[in-house]
């Protein structure tokens, strides 16, 4: 049995810059809205214009900078794990998304 974790824990070595974005798209994707509505609020004195310049910035440089460090921190973190537990460490991850979307009604 030991080859067979081995063998899929090198796999998922491979293939760790796309599970790193997985995980962080799919949290913007979940939490992204309230993200989006916090910033509304603290920025509701702003006027239009600077509320509106200031989503721009948040969107585009924003949620691309966190989303750069977020896959970093995360490679980093799965990188050091051992076999069995970088396995049950991605698989947890996907399961605890798919539950925040379905509890969140994004399903």
């Amino acid at each position: 049995m030991q080859p067979y974790i081995h063998q899929f824990a090198n796999f998922l070595r491979i293939h760790m810059d796309s599970i790193s974005v997985g995980l962080v798209a799919t949290l913007l994707i979940i939490y992204g809205g309230y993200i989006n509505n916090y910033f509304k609020k603290i920025t509701r004195s702003i006027p239009f214009l600077g509320r509106f310049a200031l989503f721009v910035l948040l969107c585009s440089a924003g949620y691309a900078f966190l989303s750069s460090q977020l896959v970093k921190v995360i490679k980093m973190f799965l990188r050091g794990q051992g076999d069995l537990p970088l396995i049950g460490i991605v698989a947890a991850s996907f399961i605890v998304l798919a539950f925040c979307a379905r509890s969140g009604k994004d399903i």
